[in-house]
């Protein structure tokens, strides 16, 4: 948000700790959606059965599972990494406006 008179912008710290906030509970979505995913590959095995499909399919799954769960972490990760600087900008902010607010008389 830019300040009145235009010289610069102001920033709502409580908002950023806010949206770090659902950020986080996005992460532990998708975590829960890896877990899902998961089970569902434990649960179905080989669903394609015992012929040349079901075999080439068996021999490239283990590769398969891997590519898709260090993607599926990657990304996990990389909102939690985006929660983590949410909160950091918020603490940042909050220093500042703190060190710059005039001094309250009880």
């Amino acid at each position: 948000m830019t300040t009145p008179g235009g010289g610069g912008y102001y920033v709502r710290w409580v908002e950023l700790q806010r949206q770090a906030q659902v950020v986080d509970e996005e992460r532990d979505f998708l975590g829960e959606v890896r877990a899902a995913l998961n089970e569902a590959f434990q649960r179905e095995g080989n669903p394609l059965g015992d012929d040349q499909y079901g075999a080439q399919f068996q021999k490239n799954l283990t590769e398969m599972k891997t590519g898709i769960f260090d993607a599926f972490d990657a990304y996990v990760g990389e909102v939690g990494s985006v929660s983590q600087r949410l909160r950091e900008n918020a603490a940042n902010y909050e220093r500042a406006e703190q060190a710059n607010a005039p001094e309250q008389r009880t």
